[in-house]
């Protein structure tokens, strides 16, 4: 139902307006009736109005003013005058401000029927068009989230299902190819947007890549290989970071071998990543388990440092992050396959032997 406001000194047309909105009482509620346009404008900040129903000559402020002023305040609001005269000059003003009729007294009934029933039609047109574009705007937000997740999880297939899905409903609801180049290039930026948001430098581009095509095949193609291009640098320049990130844990282990508590969620903690993250990449990129790659690093130093015939062997122990010297020979043998000790006296014997 939509709200009405009567605007008219005479207490005749006033009564004689609400008698017959009576009849359209599914559609239109008279919620206020004012004497002139100040008193209307009093009314239209207290409620909320859809159509005003308003003489052009009253004191104070004329229909004119009157709605002048109300577009000020809301520009959706719809009128219809009522005159007494058939002035033109004050028709075509009347049109030029967007006024829905102009209506010569004495009233009659089937012309404000007619009126108020075409009246009716445009502003349901209106409603259901304007919750469909919101709808839709909520929709794409929604869409350009999971595109950005999809491009974070390198998942082309999906977040080129999406972009599909979001063409399909912008066709449904506009069949124009220069706005849907214009949706998916806002619609585009926004994503890049997000990726940086999430501290990734990507490289600026030459403005002619920016500009985009206006036939329908090629917005497609052009909107799936942007997702492509942005999948791809993001590869790119996560597996650089990954590599810069793992190379400065290689040399925190190497300096941090010999504590015994040296653990991947420390140096994970020092790279400033996650654990699972760390402990992904660590193998990518190496080849080997961070567990896998400690125990090589210590059974190697251990194995140098017992070449070096000056140097104790429960020392030697410590000095590669073992506290139980029992647990360390274990681990020696099962590398190597001698005990520490063993390992020496070949060594004493025959001299350095490669592994």
């Amino acid at each position: 139902m939509y709200n009405v406001m009567i605007v008219d000194d005479e207490h005749v047309i006033q009564l004689s307006l609400q008698k017959l909105l009576k009849k359209r009482k599914d559609a239109f509620s008279v919620i206020g009736i004012a004497e002139d346009g100040k008193e209307a404008i009093q009314l239209l900040e207290k409620h909320s109005i859809d159509l005003i129903i308003t003489d052009i000559c009253m004191p104070e402020m004329d229909g004119l003013e009157l709605i002048e002023a109300t577009k000020k305040i809301d520009p959706t609001v719809k009128f219809i005058i009522i005159s007494g005269y058939n002035d033109f000059n004050y028709a075509q003003k009347a049109i030029r401000f967007g006024v829905s009729d102009f209506i010569l007294k004495p009233i009659v009934p089937d012309q404000i029927f007619t009126t108020i029933d075409n009246i009716y039609r445009q502003m349901k047109r209106y409603e259901y068009s304007y919750t469909k574009h919101n709808d839709w705007v909520l929709l794409l937000e929604t869409y350009k989230k999971e595109i950005v997740e999809y491009i974070w999880q390198f998942n082309e297939e999906k977040a080129h299902e999406k972009i599909s899905t979001i063409i399909e409903g912008h066709h449904k609801l506009q069949n124009n190819p220069f706005s849907l180049s214009q949706l998916l290039e806002n619609l585009l930026k926004d994503i890049e947007n997000e990726l940086i948001n999430r501290n990734l430098s990507l490289p600026q581009r030459q403005p002619e890549y920016m500009k985009w095509p206006y036939t329908m095949d090629l917005i497609i193609k052009r909107a799936k290989n942007e997702i492509s291009y942005l999948i791809n640098t993001i590869k790119g320049l996560r597996n650089l970071g990954s590599r810069q990130n793992i190379l400065k844990a290689v040399e925190y282990v190497k300096e941090n071998f010999s504590k015994e508590d040296l653990s991947l969620q420390e140096v994970a903690g020092n790279i400033g990543v996650s654990e699972a993250y760390f402990s992904r990449s660590f193998k990518e990129e190496m080849n080997i388990s961070f567990k896998k790659y400690l125990i090589k690093l210590r059974m190697t130093k251990a194995k140098e440092m017992i070449i070096d015939l000056e140097m104790n062997i429960t020392n030697i122990a410590f000095k590669v992050g073992f506290s139980d010297y029992p647990h360390f020979s274990k681990t020696f043998k099962k590398y190597y396959g001698l005990t520490p000790i063993e390992f020496k006296k070949q060594v004493e014997k025959n001299g350095l032997l490669s592994k």
